[in-house]
C-alpha cells in the first residue's frame, strides 16, 4: 500500500463586493479610534504652527501613525530631515513582511490592480484580512473595504482638529497616552480566536501604556506592538 500526502493548494484570490462589505463593517469602529487618534495629531499639528491643508495633506499621504508620531517627536529648528526620513523608513519597514504576505494572498492580481488598495494599507487592515483570508479565503476586496473606514477616522480626525475649537494640552495629553489601548481593543474582537489570544493583545496594552507614561507616547504603539509579537511567536514556538 502507498501512502501519498496530499497537499493543499491554495485558494484563488477573489476581489467581492461582498468581501468589500464585510470588510467596510468589521472596520467601522476604526472610524472612532482612528479619528480621535487624528484627532489629537491634527492638534499636535495645530500646536506646533502647522497649517490645516500641510496637516491634512501629511496625514492623507503619509498615512502612517508611528511614523507620524516619530517625525514629531524629533521636531526642531531647523528640520532634521535626513533623520526623520531614516527614522520613518526604519518605522515604516514592517510592511515589507506585510507586503510580501499580501503578495502570497494575492500575488495572481496584477500590480495596476492591487496599488490603489496598498495605498490604504494599515496595521489593522493587513491583520483582518489575514484573518479573514484564513476562514474565507483571500479576498482583496475585503482589505479595500477594511482599509477605508481607517483612512477616513485618520485624515478626518487631523481635519477635525483645525475645524474644532480645541488646544493642545491637559486632557489630550492624556489621550493620546491611551490611544494605543484603544487602538488594540478595537482591532481585538476581530482578531479573537481563543483565551490565548488575549496574551499578546494584554501585553501589548499594559507596554504601550507604561512606554507612554515613563518614555514617550509616540514611541508606544511601536514597542507595545513589538512586545506583543514576540508573546505571539513565543506561543506559537512552543506550541
Amino acid at each position: 500500500m502507498t501512502i501519498t500526502s496530499a497537499k493543499t493548494s491554495p485558494r484563488v484570490p477573489t476581489m467581492t463586493s461582498a468581501g468589500f462589505r464585510r470588510g467596510l463593517v468589521a472596520a467601522l469602529p476604526f472610524l472612532l479610534s482612528n479619528g480621535a487618534a487624528g484627532l489629537v495629531m491634527g492638534l499636535t499639528y495645530k500646536g506646533l504652527g502647522l497649517g490645516a491643508s500641510h496637516a491634512f495633506l501629511f496625514s492623507l499621504l503619509v498615512y502612517s501613525a508611528t511614523a507620524q508620531a516619530i517625525t514629531l517627536s524629533m521636531w526642531a529648528s531647523p528640520l532634521p530631515i535626513v533623520a526623520m526620513v531614516v527614522a520613518c523608513i526604519a518605522t515604516n519597514s514592517r510592511y515589507l513582511l506585510m507586503g510580501a504576505h499580501l503578495r502570497q494572498l494575492f500575488g495572481r492580481f496584477a500590480i495596476r490592480r492591487m496599488l490603489p488598495t496598498l495605498f490604504l494599507l494599515a496595521d489593522a487592515s493587513w491583520l483582518m484580512t489575514s484573518s479573514d483570508a484564513e476562514r474565507n479565503g483571500p479576498d482583496a476586496g475585503y482589505l479595500l473595504g477594511s482599509s477605508i473606514p481607517m483612512a477616513i477616522g485618520w485624515s478626518g480626525g487631523t481635519a477635525l482638529a483645525y475645524a474644532a475649537p480645541l488646544a493642545a494640552g491637559g486632557s489630550l495629553k492624556l489621550a493620546g497616552a491611551l490611544l494605543p489601548t484603544m487602538f488594540i481593543a478595537t482591532l481585538l474582537p476581530s482578531q479573537w480566536k481563543n483565551l490565548k489570544s488575549v496574551w499578546p493583545w494584554l501585553t501589548s496594552a499594559i507596554v504601550a501604556l507604561l512606554v507612554a507614561r515613563f518614555v514617550d507616547a509616540s514611541w508606544s504603539m511601536l514597542i507595545g506592538g513589538g512586545c506583543g509579537t514576540l508573546v505571539s511567536m513565543m506561543e506559537r514556538t512552543d506550541a
